[in-house]
């Protein structure tokens, strides 16, 4: 796959990302460990989206396509599935947990 081709499908990796995250947000806004928001949840900023929320949301949207391409990346170069999983499954940890930290942080708690 050629970055071009990437670039073509980087808006529709996107777009299926903002459905499904957008989905989750609104099915479970806060995970279950996070106790402190659900008593004292932050304002709202856009809709049901707390600022923290909403950067969170779209750093998230933005940055999945390239974590999908990396694993594919992977696999064409190397050849084996089982390593584009594991380049996969590592960048999808940072992708989850950083940009909701960011978000918490932003929030003020």
């Amino acid at each position: 796959m050629t970055f071009k081709e990437c670039l073509e499908l980087y808006p529709t990796f996107a777009g299926m990302a903002a459905v499904v995250l957008f989905i989750i947000h609104l099915i479970k806004p806060y995970g279950p460990w996070e106790k402190a928001p659900r008593e004292n949840p932050p304002p709202k900023f856009f809709a049901s989206f707390s600022l923290g929320q909403l950067i969170e949301y779209i750093i998230k949207v933005l940055t999945f396509p390239v974590v999908l391409f990396a694993g594919f990346t992977v696999i064409t170069y190397s050849g084996s599935y089982n390593a584009g999983g594991v380049v996969t499954f590592l960048l999808l940890i940072p992708w989850w947990l950083l940009p909701r930290r960011l978000a918490r942080k932003i929030d003020g708690w």
